[in-house]
């Protein structure tokens, strides 16, 4: 079995609701990342379930963040109770400053856009998400780094963010990268032709599905386009 499907079994066999929806969705990417990291705290911000701190190495401290207490109850009683659990939101981050050597903010950016947006259709700025980066700044130790995912707005073409927006937003960190993550085209909104899906289900038929999702991540891309943002932030 590859990690790809064991992931995707432990998701669906906690809550199927919290499954990602996408055999080569950017968080597995994300988790093939943080594999090797050892003795560090470690903060999931919206873990949810929290199956990404399940997957860190437990000589680590993890903490995983969400605002539902029914998704940290699950945490606990079905996934891993040596994670340790915390409610709160993610713009008003409970913890010390510079205490974090890592923090994990996956898919989570956009659900802050979509709350400023809930406001004001036409903000062209997001306190939320620039909140949120900012409490993420806070708590991490000099030379801490931020796992970011998020989706790309060039792909999905409703309120996520662009790349122009994501940009922006980390510039609070002076040494980041972005990365792009599966920049197969989607021709049109029928799955039929959506290449994203259709080119690396193909090819796991002959490769091990880990190796493709390695290979879905490019440093540049033509009009900044992917289905996904993969982000690398220091704070220095």
């Amino acid at each position: 079995m590859s990690e790809q499907e064991r992931i995707k079994f432990k998701i669906k066999s906690i809550d199927s609701k919290r499954w990602w929806g996408d055999n080569f969705d950017v968080r597995f990417f994300l988790v093939s990342q943080l594999k090797f990291i050892v003795k560090k705290n470690i903060l999931d911000v919206g873990g949810g379930i929290g199956i990404i701190s399940s997957e860190l190495d437990n000589s680590n401290l993890r903490i995983n963040l969400d605002s539902s207490f029914d998704d940290l109850r699950k945490c606990l009683n079905n996934n891993d109770s040596k994670i340790q659990c915390v409610c709160a939101s993610m713009t008003n981050l409970p913890f010390k400053k510079e205490f974090f050597d890592y923090v994990i903010c996956a898919n989570i950016l956009e659900v802050a856009k979509s709350i400023d947006l809930e406001y004001d259709q036409k903000r062209i700025e997001y306190p939320t998400v620039n909140k949120t980066l900012e409490e993420i700044k806070r708590i991490l130790k000099i030379s801490g780094i931020v796992f970011l995912t998020t989706p790309n707005n060039s792909y999905y073409k409703s309120i996520k963010l662009t790349f122009a927006e994501l940009k922006s937003s980390i510039s609070i960190f002076n040494d980041s990268k972005i990365y792009f993550y599966n920049t197969h085209i989607k021709i049109s909104k029928n799955r039929k032709l959506n290449m994203a899906n259709i080119i690396p289900k193909l090819k796991s038929k002959f490769i091990n599905s880990d190796k493709i999702i390695q290979n879905l991540v490019k440093e540049n891309t033509k009009n900044n386009y992917s289905v996904s943002f993969f982000v690398k932030a220091i704070k220095n």
